[in-house]
């Protein structure tokens, strides 16, 4: 197939069986999800460790996704090997999972592309990074295959990169949902991590950009998908929106050793 991802991370952070990965996501799609109301949404926050860990809370922002209208969407995410720097966009073609084959937006990569001047066209930034991998079989489920998407991936998540992709997203006709993929903080103690969970969650429901990069450095927070969620944060002010967290866990939660844990969220950006 013409310009195919294949999956990395199938049999590692999500079964490679298409059979038992249904089965799996039948279990985090089926919890007892709380009711909200809301006009539109803007974007979730989820994050992308092994299913096991995380899925079930990454399920609490992708049941909010049932009943849209249009499925295609914006995908953003971490380069966790911090190169290339520039935001990197896959732009065509398929991604391969269990569930089959989820298509790129060609047409709205395109226009990510020229309108924001500095993401790249780079599909071998992709290949080994799971950030957005993960996310896809939580669409596929829900969809069908049903979907486009534009996937993005960043090495540079400073504060001037965010805001301008946020601007680049804000300036499209029409926007479509931006799916967030990052954990929050990593392997410090359970008690150590939900702290300073607790001070990157209040940072990102007040939508203060400043305080957020500041508190960052301050307390040393170690969310891999910072600049990604601050994209979030920034056209959710634009838009005039609200983000809630619907889910807060983490890896002690899921298997019992609290000695180094890794914390996940489950936000919602939307308008009243």
């Amino acid at each position: 197939m013409m310009n195919a991802r294949r999956p990395y991370v199938a049999g590692a952070f999500y079964p490679d069986d298409r059979n038992e990965l249904l089965k799996m996501l039948d279990l985090y799609m089926s919890q007892d999800f709380p009711q909200i109301k809301f006009k539109k949404i803007i974007g979730i926050i989820v994050p992308h460790a092994g299913y096991i860990y995380s899925g079930s809370t990454a399920a609490y922002a992708y049941n909010i996704l049932r009943g849209i209208e249009k499925h295609d969407f914006i995908i953003i995410g971490p380069n966790h090997y911090g190169y290339p720097r520039h935001p990197s966009i896959y732009p065509d073609g398929f991604w391969e999972t269990p569930l089959g084959d989820a298509k790129v937006d060609s047409d709205l990569s395109k226009v990510l592309i020229k309108k924001s001047g500095i993401i790249q066209e780079d599909r071998e930034a992709h290949d080994i990074e799971h950030s957005i991998e993960v996310q896809i079989p939580f669409l596929q489920y829900i969809f069908n295959n049903n979907f486009e998407f534009a996937p993005i991936i960043l090495g540079d998540q400073s504060m001037h990169t965010a805001k301008s992709i946020a601007e680049t997203i804000y300036s499209l006709n029409r926007i479509p949902p931006v799916i967030i993929s990052s954990d929050l903080n990593h392997y410090l103690s359970y008690d150590e991590n939900n702290r300073n969970d607790d001070i990157i969650i209040n940072d990102i429901l007040k939508l203060n950009l400043t305080r957020y990069y500041d508190d960052i450095n301050q307390y040393d927070i170690t969310a891999c998908g910072f600049g990604a969620i601050a994209v979030l944060m920034y056209i959710t002010k634009r838009m005039g929106g609200k983000i809630r967290i619907l889910h807060h866990s983490n890896s002690g939660d899921a298997f019992g050793d609290k000695r180094r844990v890794v914390g996940y969220g489950a936000f919602l950006s939307y308008i009243e």
